[in-house]
Protein backbone atom coordinates (compact mmCIF):
# COMPACT_ATOMS: atom_id res chain seq x y z
CA UNK A 1 0.00 0.00 0.00
CA UNK A 2 1.45 3.58 -0.95
CA UNK A 3 1.44 5.77 2.33
CA UNK A 4 0.48 9.15 1.76
CA UNK A 5 3.54 10.45 2.62
CA UNK A 6 4.75 9.05 -1.02
CA UNK A 7 1.74 10.49 -2.84
CA UNK A 8 1.90 13.75 -1.17
CA UNK A 9 5.77 13.55 -1.77
CA UNK A 10 5.02 12.77 -5.97
CA UNK A 11 2.91 15.68 -6.24
CA UNK A 12 5.18 17.87 -4.60
CA UNK A 13 7.49 17.07 -7.39
CA UNK A 14 5.30 17.32 -9.86
CA UNK A 15 3.90 20.84 -8.56
CA UNK A 16 7.75 21.77 -8.42
CA UNK A 17 8.43 20.75 -11.79
CA UNK A 18 5.47 22.54 -13.13
CA UNK A 19 6.72 25.67 -11.36
CA UNK A 20 10.00 25.63 -12.63
CA UNK A 21 8.57 25.39 -16.17
CA UNK A 22 6.42 28.28 -15.66
CA UNK A 23 8.87 30.26 -14.02
CA UNK A 24 11.38 29.41 -16.94
CA UNK A 25 8.76 30.56 -19.54
CA UNK A 26 8.36 34.13 -17.81
CA UNK A 27 11.78 34.29 -17.30
CA UNK A 28 12.66 33.88 -21.35
CA UNK A 29 10.26 36.64 -22.48
CA UNK A 30 12.28 39.29 -24.09
CA UNK A 31 15.25 36.93 -25.33
CA UNK A 32 15.39 35.42 -28.53
CA UNK A 33 13.65 32.14 -27.71
CA UNK A 34 10.82 31.65 -27.50
CA UNK A 35 9.37 34.60 -29.11
CA UNK A 36 7.37 37.11 -27.06
CA UNK A 37 3.97 36.82 -29.40
CA UNK A 38 4.24 33.16 -28.39
CA UNK A 39 4.05 33.24 -24.92
CA UNK A 40 0.27 33.57 -23.30
CA UNK A 41 1.13 34.97 -20.14
CA UNK A 42 -2.18 34.25 -18.33
CA UNK A 43 -1.58 30.86 -19.29
CA UNK A 44 1.71 31.22 -17.51
CA UNK A 45 0.44 33.26 -14.67
CA UNK A 46 -2.24 30.55 -13.49
CA UNK A 47 -0.15 27.77 -14.04
CA UNK A 48 2.36 29.28 -11.68
CA UNK A 49 -0.88 30.71 -9.20
CA UNK A 50 -2.10 26.65 -9.64
CA UNK A 51 1.46 24.80 -8.61
CA UNK A 52 1.44 26.87 -5.87
CA UNK A 53 -2.00 25.88 -4.40
CA UNK A 54 -0.61 22.36 -5.63
CA UNK A 55 2.47 22.66 -3.49
CA UNK A 56 0.49 24.38 -0.66
CA UNK A 57 -2.21 21.10 -0.66
CA UNK A 58 0.48 18.40 -1.03
CA UNK A 59 2.19 20.03 1.86
CA UNK A 60 -0.80 19.86 3.99
CA UNK A 61 -1.77 16.19 3.02
CA UNK A 62 2.20 14.84 4.10
CA UNK A 63 1.73 17.18 7.28
CA UNK A 64 -1.69 15.56 8.35
CA UNK A 65 -0.26 12.33 7.22
CA UNK A 66 2.83 12.41 9.83
CA UNK A 67 0.75 13.63 12.52
CA UNK A 68 -1.81 10.73 12.21
CA UNK A 69 1.37 8.49 11.87
CA UNK A 70 2.72 9.88 15.00
CA UNK A 71 -0.68 10.02 16.99
CA UNK A 72 -1.26 5.63 16.04
CA UNK A 73 2.49 4.59 16.69
CA UNK A 74 1.77 6.49 20.10
CA UNK A 75 -1.00 4.50 21.03
CA UNK A 76 1.08 1.41 20.07
CA UNK A 77 3.57 2.63 22.51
Amino acid sequence: MISAVSISAGGLAAATQRYSAAAETVATLGTSLPQASQVDLSTTAIELIESKAAVALNTAVMRSSIETEKRVLDMLV
